[in-house]
């Protein structure tokens, strides 16, 4: 604690004592006074001469200050520099109040009159616009084009809102008599594919009777088929008995005539057998044919209906192909609505254009006044300004060459001894800064070491 407590005061008393040992050191007064007066140049030579009388005065202000406090604090130096400032004083006082009559000659007067020769100056024209007149300056001895106003603007755009009304609905009339006409077209493609499913349906109605005809006739067919066969069989069975008991010779004549009576009514059956056979085949063959023109009708009703269908959606195409026109036609008819009231603005606003238009040619030989007294003015501050000019280069040089050697031998050393005494109060001043830093760390490290955490000593210890 005793520790702490000598490190405390330790610190407060350096804080204390170094404050007014700072405010109190005559170097750093005539290091700040210098360094004043050197911005103060430096103002000078931007030619910001008040902002620089300024720096002047509060260096000659600092400089007699450190005289009636520290009067024995090299007198030679700080009565040099006092001289030099106001020397200095003295000069920008002067160039200032050369820069304000200038100033005030170069204002441009109230009111100006118009040369009459314009043939000679440029010409100004006013061209039309909706906020403001706008100024177009030419060069002398060209022709200025007619000024434009909003009056020939509606004369030439009145005629156009009519034709374009009557070119819309021209193409209206055409619009509608072609949807009439794909509608039309549209109805007898639907209706004439309505018939053809319809006589579809009958023929395949049709076809499906053709087909059980067909398989009932083939099944005679086949049954006549078997029965021709099973009378074959038993014709050649009876022809067989019959050779036999020819040949044996031992039969007797009942015998054979039943024989032959059989055989005569088996050849009859198999005539008759014969017979419903070619019936079925020729029935076959009808059906047959007539299947085979029921199936070309479809095959052809088919390819009606696939064109119908295609007509259809050739058609619904056609109707998005309408339908788009119209919104355009729509969109068209807005646009129009749109220009016509621009168009009926642009009426209502004629007076007020008129009174713009009045305004802006008085504003125009406003400007030509100006122009005319602005061009008489420039020659004079010419001429002027090259006087000035000279003048500057010479005070420049002279105040070039002071700087460099002095005006004699004794100004000269004073202007070394000057240096010197401010280089030793730089070097000391950051000396004194890097000694007050080490110690401001070393406080630092100590407090972080003892864990000691207090704001009023932070806060002192940021003011070193």
């Amino acid at each position: 604690m005793t520790r702490l407590g000598s490190l405390l005061l330790a610190g407060l008393l350096f804080v204390v004592t170094s404050a007014p040992a700072q405010s109190d050191d005559p170097s750093e007064t005539f290091l700040k006074a210098y360094m004043t007066a050197q911005q103060g140049e430096k103002l000078e030579r931007d030619n910001q001469f008040t902002r620089a009388l300024a720096k002047y005065r509060l260096a000659g202000s600092l400089l007699e200050e450190l005289k009636k406090t520290h009067s024995d604090w090299q007198p030679a130096i700080v009565e040099y520099r006092s001289r030099k400032v106001s020397e200095s004083i003295l000069r920008v006082q002067s160039k200032s109040g050369t820069q304000q009559d200038l100033a005030a000659t170069n204002a441009p007067p109230a009111e100006a009159q118009p040369s009459p020769q314009q043939s000679t100056e440029p010409t100004v024209e006013i061209g039309p616009n909706k906020s403001k007149p706008s100024i177009i300056v030419q060069p002398a001895g060209q022709a200025s084009p007619a000024p434009k106003t909003r009056d020939t603007v509606v004369e030439a755009a009145a005629p156009a809102p009519a034709t374009n009304d009557t070119a819309i609905k021209s193409a209206t009339r055409k619009l509608r008599e072609k949807v009439e006409q794909l509608e039309a077209e549209l109805h007898q493609s639907r209706s004439k594919v309505s018939e053809v499913e319809e006589e579809k349906e009958k023929l395949n109605s049709k076809l499906k009777e053709s087909n059980s005809k067909l398989e009932q006739a083939q099944q005679e067919l086949e049954k006549t088929k078997g029965a021709e066969k099973n009378v074959r069989g038993q014709l050649a069975e009876a022809q067989g008995s019959l050779k036999k008991i020819q040949e044996t010779g031992n039969g007797d004549a009942k015998a054979q005539e039943a024989l032959k009576g059989e055989i005569a009514q088996l050849k009859k059956a198999l005539t008759v057998a014969e017979q419903g056979r070619a019936t079925a085949e020729k029935e076959r063959d009808s059906q047959n044919a007539k299947l085979a023109d029921a199936n070309s009708q479809i095959a052809k009703i088919s390819k009606e209906r696939d064109d119908a269908l295609g007509q259809l959606v050739g058609l619904k195409d056609s109707e998005h192909r309408v339908a788009v026109l119209l919104a355009e036609n729509t969109e068209l008819k807005e646009k129009l609505a749109t220009a016509e009231q621009t168009v009926r603005e642009v009426s209502e606003d004629k007076p007020k254009k008129e009174q713009e238009l009045a305004d802006a040619r008085k504003q125009l030989e406003d400007l030509r006044a100006q122009l005319e007294a602005s061009q008489k003015q420039n020659k004079d501050f010419e001429v002027e300004v090259a006087s000035l000019r000279s003048q500057l280069e010479d005070t420049s040089s002279q105040l070039e060459k002071a700087k460099l050697t002095g005006a004699n031998a004794d100004e000269t050393a004073k202007i070394t001894r000057e240096n010197q005494i401010l280089r030793n109060i730089v070097v000391r001043e950051r000396q004194e800064e890097a000694r007050r830093e080490q110690a401001k760390k070393l406080m630092l490290a100590e407090f972080d070491k003892l864990k000691i955490k207090s704001d009023t000593l932070n806060e002192q210890i940021a003011l070193l």
